[in-house]
């Protein structure tokens, strides 16, 4: 909202950084709170060379021993970590602002006091600002993706903590968050971390936090409200998986002025106004790309499942919207009785095809080629959301730059290379000298003067 794409595309990778990151929460939220606990105050240059020295660290893999990178021994190629940080910050200054951060400014709910206890206090002030920072700062494109995304964590004692097989890092925390893909380039502008069974009620059973929206709605439904908040009564598509197909949430978001489409899957069952069974039989004898549209009424809004014939099922896409025009732009192949054949996708089915890897992209620059959550060690569970969400906006900088350029997005390990180096050379704090205008010389003249009254 802030940058325009001809600087953006200028801008250096700790700039696109800090356009990426919600720099305001560390300076009002972040500093405060941590320099209560240190002795010298830390700064924002500081915390940048901090953050650094984590984000250099986490380009290489296999040094276990974080102290090797402050290692006096000499380097070495067969032991030890390649290079050393003993330049950039001392061992033990390093060691006292890791273990004095904070992450929220606010004390922690009490039962004797406020009546629950809310596990998630430490990261709550910390997801909610980078939320904010996203809905102040950055205009979503017109279709979007939403999903799920998992911050990986061992220990099953932390809060919200589940099991989601299906993923690469199946075990941690879950987030639903919702991303953009202009070109194939998606940002993540949105989270909301799954609490279950942790999420704090008070003793006469209301939740601590409760939804803006009412309390009628189901979770999903009211999850798919949170998420597409910033773009309520702006008109725009959003792409879910099955896990947000269901009937009521699809028709709030049409109510509250967005678009919303879901495949639909059986999960045991149909979900609530898919007659399913019906569908794939009147769909047994028709060719392979054949489209219709179901068409029912729900709440006073007209409900629509999209059908189309594939190979061996009948694709389905739950909304309130959509035409079955054919992109021709956009066919596909299916291999059919040994032989190949080709059809063209219709407006719905092309754009979930075209949006549904979004999240899943940018869940995958987050790890590969080296995870910052798998190098950055540590034993406190809210640390490792700050990394999670570190992760994030690192990825997003590193697709505006790619959009803003109009070129391909550049390998995940070189940007973080040059965003460390930064990171650990800036001069943020370095006080502003102001420029003297040059004084001016007076010129020598060659006339001779002569005194006169």
């Amino acid at each position: 909202a802030y940058h325009r794409w001809d600087q953006i595309a200028d801008y250096s990778e700790l700039e696109l950084f800090r356009m990426a990151f919600p720099e305001e929460y560390v300076e009002t939220v972040l500093l405060p709170a941590t320099n209560e606990n240190l002795r010298e105050n830390l700064k924002l240059g500081e915390f940048y060379k901090w953050l650094g020295c984590n984000f250099f660290m986490a380009c290489f893999q296999g040094i276990a021993d974080r102290e090797c990178w402050w290692s006096s021994k000499a380097v070495s190629m067969f032991e030890g970590a390649p290079f050393r940080l003993n330049n950039v910050m001392p061992l033990k200054r390093y060691r006292e602002i890791t273990a004095a951060m904070r992450f929220t400014n606010v004390p922690a709910p009490k039962i004797e006091s406020d009546g629950f206890e809310d596990r998630f206090h430490e990261v709550r002030m910390m997801i909610d600002s980078f939320n904010q920072h996203y809905t102040d700062c950055y205009h979503p494109s017109w279709l979007n993706c939403l999903d799920e995304s998992m911050c990986s964590w061992l220990s099953k004692f932390c809060p919200g903590f589940m099991c989601v097989p299906r993923k690469p890092h199946p075990f941690g925390n879950e987030y639903h968050s919702i991303a953009d893909g202009d070109d194939g380039k998606p940002i993540m502008w949105r989270v909301k971390i799954v609490e279950g069974k942790d999420r704090p009620k008070k003793a006469n059973g209301q939740w601590a936090f409760p939804s803006e929206f009412p309390a009628g709605f189901g979770k999903t439904t009211t999850t798919m409200l949170e998420l597409t908040k910033p773009i309520h009564g702006k008109g725009k598509v959003v792409v879910g998986d099955s896990g947000s197909c269901v009937r009521e949430g699809v028709i709030e978001c049409h109510k509250h002025g967005m678009w919303f489409q879901a495949y639909v899957k059986k999960c045991g069952n149909w979900p609530r106004g898919v007659p399913g069974e019906v569908i794939n039989g009147y769909f047994d004898d028709l060719p392979l790309g054949h489209c219709e549209t179901y068409v029912r009424m729900h709440d006073n809004v007209e409900f629509r499942i999209h059908c189309c014939r594939d190979s061996k099922y009948v694709a389905k896409i739950m909304s309130t919207h959509g035409m079955l025009e054919t992109r021709e732009d956009h066919p596909t192949y299916r291999k059919v009785d040994g032989q190949w054949k080709s059809f063209k996708y219709t407006e719905p089915f092309s754009r979930y095809c075209h949006a549904k890897h979004w999240v899943d992209d940018i869940n995958n620059r987050r790890h590969d080629p080296i995870g910052l959550e798998e190098v950055w060690g540590t034993k406190w569970w809210a640390m490792r959301q700050f990394t999670f969400l570190c992760s994030v906006a690192e990825v997003n900088a590193v697709q505006s730059r790619a959009r803003a350029k109009n070129e391909t997005t550049m390998p995940q390990l070189d940007f973080r290379r040059k965003l460390a180096q930064q990171m650990i050379e800036n001069n943020i704090d370095a006080p502003v000298i102001p420029e003297l205008p040059p004084m001016r010389i007076r010129r020598a003249s060659i006339v001779a003067h002569d005194l006169r009254k």
